[in-house]
């Protein structure tokens, strides 16, 4: 896939603005759908009832219109990750006591360590689950296109600081861990249900796998790590 180059110009307009988002979104469906391999600018046309002609008149190529989808993926993404992160409710709405900013409630302090490490490996899984179909196609793209893999790397480090920001804030109902094994717990929990939802691998989720399962079993597994001996 060609590299992206240098920064495309951004339209200015509203309704070029409009035109181009409409774009971005039919070419991220196609992706999720139809995966790297099946990719095409006629179907990403199709899907957004225009011309393969009006694509090239915004984008130089299939490349960089895959630049565009991935950017918008990972802002996605990333504000996804820095809303829950940062919230002092679950993705479910069930406290866990950790509000912006690190403060300690009520709630907190009577909470369950397990219950609370449990949380933070929810929302894990809700920021990689939510963007898991199209990034499935994007990481394969990245093998081969070295912007996207940087910038893919970029988002990892972006979701395991405020993974390990969150780990730091459950303090002082659950103890402080050492540097290295936050970053094992994160990564160990990454890796997990990165394999589970296809992303980097040859396989997509497969029906037989069980969501609620995995989750259970990954935090009971990160949890035990975590507290060992404490």
């Amino acid at each position: 896939m060609e590299a992206a180059g240098t920064a495309r110009k951004v339209p200015q307009q509203e309704r070029s603005r409009k035109s181009e988002l409409k774009l971005l979104a039919a070419a991220e469906d196609v992706l999720a759908e139809r995966g790297a391999g099946d990719f095409s600018l006629a179907d990403v046309a199709a899907r957004a009832g225009v011309t393969t002609g009006t694509i090239y008149s915004r984008f130089k190529g299939k490349g960089e219109l895959v630049h565009a989808v991935h950017e918008r993926v990972m802002d996605r993404m990333g504000a996804h990750a820095a809303r829950l992160f940062a919230a002092s409710d679950g993705p479910d709405g069930d406290p866990s006591g950790v509000t912006p900013g690190g403060s300690v409630t009520d709630t907190h302090m009577t909470a369950d360590p397990k219950a609370l490490i449990s949380d933070l490996i929810v929302r894990l899984a809700s920021v990689l689950e939510t963007e898991a179909a199209v990034l499935r196609a994007l990481m394969f793209h990245a093998v081969e296109d070295k912007s996207i893999a940087r910038r893919g790397a970029d988002a990892h480090r972006n979701l395991e600081a405020l993974f390990d920001d969150a780990l730091r804030r459950l303090q002082p109902v659950v103890p402080e861990f050492p540097a290295a094994q936050r970053y094992w717990a994160f990564t160990f929990s990454y890796d997990v249900l990165a394999r589970h939802l296809g992303l980097g691998h040859s396989s997509a989720r497969t029906e037989q796998d069980n969501w609620d399962e995995m989750l259970r079993n990954l935090s009971t597994m990160v949890s035990a790590y975590l507290l060992c001996c404490r």
